[in-house]
């Protein structure tokens, strides 16, 4: 009598999640000493000390300088997406047909 392999394997196979991201320890070890040098800073600004008081400031206005640009093109993203996109050529103008519009003054010849 011969040995049957069983073909259903010991142990399941790994299927990439759609719903929670894989994260690795050293991302997650970096994250929380970043967070841990935040409040060790706001801890130390707490205190009265300067230098801290001037990071959290400095770092402040960098958040707030790209959240507002993030506000920005949010608000200009919204925009385009409900306006209908006309032509890019309107018909009136000079570029419609491909063509450098008409000169008031000729060209003059740089060697002379």
């Amino acid at each position: 009598m011969g040995s049957k392999k069983l073909s259903t394997p010991s142990v399941e196979p790994l299927l990439k999640s759609r719903v929670l991201p894989r994260f690795s320890f050293r991302f997650l070890f970096a994250i929380t000493f970043a967070c841990a040098l935040v409040g060790a800073m706001v801890q130390a600004a707490y205190g009265g000390f300067v230098l801290a008081i001037s990071l959290l400031v400095l770092f402040g206005s960098v958040l707030a300088f790209f959240v507002v640009g993030f506000l920005f093109f949010l608000v200009l993203w919204i925009m385009a997406a409900v306006r209908p996109r006309d032509d890019v050529a309107e018909p009136g103008s000079p570029f419609a047909d491909g063509q450098l519009p008409p000169q008031i003054l000729p060209p003059t010849d740089p060697s002379i």
